[in-house]
């Protein structure tokens, strides 16, 4: 067992407290201010995640990847329903449902042979604000994770 394995098992309640009240307000905060289920923001996110993974290369920099606006360079490649409903564990007829609905909303767009891509005018102001903000707590929840397996009794 290495330190980590030691370090959490020690902590593991204070550990599994912390993340589980940050995923928790997470999720929270999502369904609140983005007014969106939990599955359509899962949803959302794999089709934006499928959409730019292709360009995802391991040490990459943001400056190789961003735009000065900081969204992706270049076009993001269209998913297809299919992958989209087999990455997400849900039934096909749901993922259909719902990414019609965030169609609908603005946050997803469709191509001539009908496969789903994030649109970046799907980012309005209350999205940007969400993910800074989340960024800013998990970062926080991060410390705070750290801070208690550094000080785990290893004893």
């Amino acid at each position: 067992m290495d330190d980590f394995d030691r370090r959490f098992e020690k902590s593991f309640s204070m550990v599994a407290f912390a993340t589980n009240r940050h995923l928790v307000d997470h999720m929270r905060r999502l369904i609140t201010l983005l007014d969106m289920d939990a599955d359509s923001a899962m949803l959302w996110g794999l089709v934006a995640h499928l959409s730019v993974a292709h360009a995802m290369h391991p040490g990459a920099l943001p400056s190789d990847l961003l735009a000065p606006d900081g969204f992706m360079l270049g076009e993001a490649r269209p998913v297809r329903l299919a992958d989209v409903v087999q990455v997400s564990g849900l039934p096909k007829e749901t993922v259909r449902r719902k990414l019609e609905k965030l169609r609908e909303r603005g946050k997803l767009g469709r191509t001539e042979d009908g496969r789903w891509v994030a649109l970046r005018s799907g980012v309005d102001a209350t999205t940007y604000e969400f993910t800074r903000e989340s960024v800013k707590r998990l970062l926080q929840t991060a410390r705070v994770i750290e801070n208690i397996l550094q000080h785990a009794r290893l004893d």
